[in-house]
């Protein structure tokens, strides 16, 4: 019989993982972004809609920290905080970790794709989520020009059988940014 993940351990480690990485002392670019979200592809729900508890939708807010691992190949973490507007107000907490590929010529320009996982806390009470401490796999697509930066993202949160039920919650999200 498995032992169900305390919330509060979650977001116990989530914290200290988050601190260890060195931040703007390491990073080869920084960025701030804000975006809104909806939920998509829930099984047959229609667009924006979740599972069971109707509409879905946030803003979200994401710092970033990205570091060049080699060529166009970046390692990215983002803290970030989404304040959920439906089907319930409530608050997600977490961090994503992605390698980042820029396809133009420079690094930190034109097009690029992401994809990474990372984990969340959030207040909701999911009825397809057994728990409050989720994992989440992401992928996006985006531009960056100069300073400023346009991304869409799909989003997959899942307890990873730790709880149950496990029905994903999945969001696409649309992002815009300023680096420095």
């Amino acid at each position: 019989m498995r032992k169900p993940v305390r919330s509060s351990s979650l977001l116990v480690s989530l914290l200290l993982l988050a601190s260890l990485f060195p931040g703007a002392a390491m990073a080869d670019q920084q960025s701030v972004s804000i975006g809104y979200g909806l939920g998509i592809l829930n099984n047959d729900a229609q667009i924006g809609h979740l599972w069971y508890n109707g509409y879905y939708d946030f803003a979200q807010v994401n710092y970033g920290y990205e570091k060049q691992l080699s060529g166009k190949i970046n390692l990215l973490l983002e803290p970030f905080a989404a304040f959920i507007n439906r089907p319930t107000a409530g608050l997600d907490v977490g961090f994503g970790l992605s390698a980042k590929y820029y396809f133009g010529s420079q690094n930190h320009r034109g097009f690029f794709v992401t994809a990474g996982t990372g984990a969340v806390y959030t207040t909701l009470n999911f009825e397809e989520q057994g728990t409050h401490g989720l994992f989440i796999l992401q992928g996006g697509i985006g531009y960056q020009w100069k300073e400023l930066f346009v991304e869409s993202r799909l989003r997959h949160y899942s307890n990873a059988g730790l709880a149950s039920p496990n029905k994903s919650v999945n969001a696409s999200t649309f992002n815009v940014g300023y680096a420095f």
